[in-house]
């Protein structure tokens, strides 16, 4: 019964890589959760199949840095066409290609880990996008900065966490390295808020 999960991976993986990788249109009612996978289930997942040692437990957090390196994307990426100031829309193409590049090299290093990745965001999470998107004009450029700092904050935190308590050393190599861009992010997003004031 255990191995039930590790059976059906290959599957779950390959449905996943058919869809829009928790991508959807404000019309769509599917909600991420319904067509990827999930943080959840990615643990579930990564708490079957991988030994009980470092990896197991470093997993948890990659798993987290993943799913919210998917929703930072996704939100960047539909700010760019609804921001109404040009330098919130510049700043969010930077997050952009700064976070894909993140998210990729997170990516493989989880492969070469055999750890299991979320390929959506939440439902939660989406639901946060989609009501940041219905706001306009400057309230929109205020709560898409609000989230995205927050964001950023508890990435922070997380990164700074795994540089310091990570066992497996290539696991904390990728935090340590990433954590001063992501605060440069931080402050990037705090001049940018100064600027709506």
């Amino acid at each position: 019964m255990k191995h039930w999960i590790a059976y059906i991976l290959p599957f779950a993986l390959g449905f996943a890589a058919c869809n829009n990788a928790g991508r959807q249109n404000r019309n769509d009612t599917t909600l991420p959760s319904d067509t990827g996978i999930t943080e959840n289930m990615a643990k579930a997942v990564n708490r079957e199949v991988l030994p009980k040692d470092s990896v197991r437990d470093d997993s948890k957090n990659l798993v987290k840095a993943a799913e919210d390196g998917l929703f930072e994307v996704r939100l960047v990426t539909d700010a760019q066409s609804k921001a109404s100031s040009a330098s919130v829309k510049k700043l969010a193409k930077q997050m952009e290609q700064s976070h894909e590049q993140i998210n990729k090299e997170l990516k493989a290093l989880a492969a070469q880990k055999f750890i299991v990745t979320p390929t959506a965001i939440s439902d939660g999470q989406s639901r946060d996008i989609g009501n940041i998107m219905e706001k306009s004009g400057k309230d929109f450029d205020k709560a898409f900065l609000d989230k995205l700092e927050s964001a950023h904050k508890n990435a922070i935190d997380l990164f700074e966490k795994m540089s310091e308590k990570a066992e497996d050393p290539d696991i904390k190599a990728f935090f340590t390295k990433h954590l001063p861009e992501l605060r440069m992010h931080l402050e990037m997003v705090q001049k940018e808020k100064d600027k709506l004031k």
